[in-house]
């Protein structure tokens, strides 16, 4: 009787594109040149996790070099991680070459490695994190940064896609809370996580970070700021203007640790909430704004859209715009007869009908009601059309999880419509446990109008999103 062989441990379809060789023992050049042989025998690769190795600064050069090239450029990597991997100020350059430009990365992870104070390299680095999209860096454990990289780093740092930065334990002093309270407090930190866990910013500093994201910063809803007590004597800093504090002559007393801790968590929690509200609000204005404003754009000599779209990332049949009568050009809306029964709100003047709009939504700023109105009444922002087909084309990937609790027994996911999901309050990402596609696009939307957080700047003079391309397929995500 033969003896059954197991069947081989399934790979889940999602890990396919991941390259993961932590802890591989891959040295230098060689290492690098197995990792570029990896990536050239697939077809789809997004995730390079390489920590825990010794590629240093001559495997780090090769390696991005190569995903630098027209070759490389065309995996869409989005995240990679080179912790503890004995990189030092060359193999950073290499990094910032590869950085340059680049919109699909999102994460980059250098944990401990050998970067050492050289201002030129920090200031090529840092141009080429302003010109990417990178959301995530993290640069935690690496001491030979110290303060002067802080006051480098900072002043310049003007990305508005960075979301999470890392700083723990990079022997951050005193002497950087200055830095860290100017960028904190100013329109350039588009942050919501912030971690400086493990330095010796001490109580002085720590405080005065709590002040400045209290008065000035509405995006941060994480901050970790554990583990900064002084070591040694303290020494007289400049980061607090009206301290009053404990720490005159002494550490701050574990008492007045606990009470910052408190007080952090408060203007934190304040943040999450007004975020929400901005959200909920800017989502309602759009949705009354869309139909009414667009609507009244109509009669102005603006360019039609084309009579008919083509998905260019799917293969999708094109619907041609439907041939109904429009109503004359020459005829402004607000010589058009009303109908009977209903209130003729374009009539109104515009900044009438702007102002009536506003009591949707009045926790948002002049400025963001703006980029809600020019949004809602361009159709160059409506969604494609397009009969796109099911799960089975390349554009699968923009379809959510159904969640199985919520399908009638015995019906599986391939007889539900694509998108029903989301459509039906039925998609698993609800629960958290999948990405929800409607969930990402409506995220998109609110940074590109800039609502993600909430504006203090109530005169419409607040910092905007600057040039905000359009997104084709946000304008029905809302």
């Amino acid at each position: 009787m033969g003896v059954t062989k197991p069947f081989p441990a399934s790979v889940p379809l999602s890990s396919r594109a991941y390259i993961d060789r932590m802890d591989a023992g891959l040295t230098s050049v060689a290492g690098a040149q197995e990792i570029i042989s990896m990536i050239s025998s697939r077809r789809i690769v997004t995730k390079l996790i390489l920590g825990h190795n010794e590629l240093s600064d001559n495997g780090c050069i090769v390696l991005f070099k190569f995903l630098g090239s027209a070759i490389g450029r065309k995996y869409q990597i989005t995240e990679i991680s080179l912790n503890s991997n004995s990189i030092g100020n060359r193999g950073l350059l290499a990094i910032s070459d590869y950085l340059q430009g680049n919109t699909v990365l999102k994460e980059l992870f250098l944990q401990d490695n050998n970067f050492s104070e050289d201002p030129e390299v920090f200031i090529t680095f840092i141009r080429a994190l302003n010109a990417s999209h990178l959301e995530v860096l993290s640069l935690t454990t690496n001491r030979n940064l110290s303060d002067p990289f802080a006051e480098t780093f900072l002043p310049i740092l003007e990305t508005p896609h960075l979301r999470e930065l890392h700083l723990s334990a990079i022997g951050l002093t005193p002497q950087s809370g200055s830095p860290l309270v100017a960028y904190i407090s100013s329109p350039r930190c588009r942050l919501q996580t912030l971690k400086c866990n493990g330095n010796s910013l001490g109580f002085r500093a720590v405080k005065s970070i709590i002040r400045a994201i209290e008065r000035h910063n509405f995006s941060l809803l994480t901050v970790e700021l554990h583990a900064n007590h002084l070591v040694g004597p303290v020494s007289s800093d400049n980061t607090s203007e009206e301290d009053g504090d404990e720490e005159t002559g002494g550490p701050a007393s574990p008492d007045a640790w606990k009470a910052s801790e408190t007080q952090i968590r408060r203007v934190l929690f304040r943040n999450s909430h007004l975020k929400r509200e901005t959200e909920k609000e800017a989502i309602r204005l759009f949705r009354y704004a869309r139909p009414l404003l667009l609507c009244s754009s109509k009669h102005a000599n603006a360019p039609a859209p084309s009579t008919s779209t083509r998905c260019t990332d799917c293969s999708c049949s094109e619907i041609p715009s439907p041939n109904a009568p429009e109503p004359e050009p020459d005829t402004p809306a607000s010589n058009r007869p009303p109908v009977e029964g209903i209130f003729p709100f374009h009539a109104l003047p515009t900044e009438l009908q702007l102002y009536t709009l506003s009591f949707l939504a009045p926790s948002l700023s002049p400025a963001q009601r703006s980029r809600i109105y020019n949004f809602a009444s361009s159709p160059s922002t409506l969604p494609r059309l397009g009969l796109c087909l099911p799960s089975f084309s390349s554009n699968s990937r923009n379809t959510c999880v159904l969640d199985p609790a919520s399908m009638p027994f015995g019906l599986n996911a391939n007889t539900m419509s694509p998108g029903g999901g989301c459509a039906g309050g039925k998609c698993a990402g609800s629960k958290n446990s999948v990405l929800c596609h409607k969930e990402k696009q409506r995220g998109e939307w609110l940074a590109v109008v800039g609502c993600s957080a909430y504006d203090p700047y109530r005169e419409g003079e607040g910092e905007g999103v600057g040039e905000a391309g359009i997104l084709p397929e946000t304008g029905g995500a809302v």
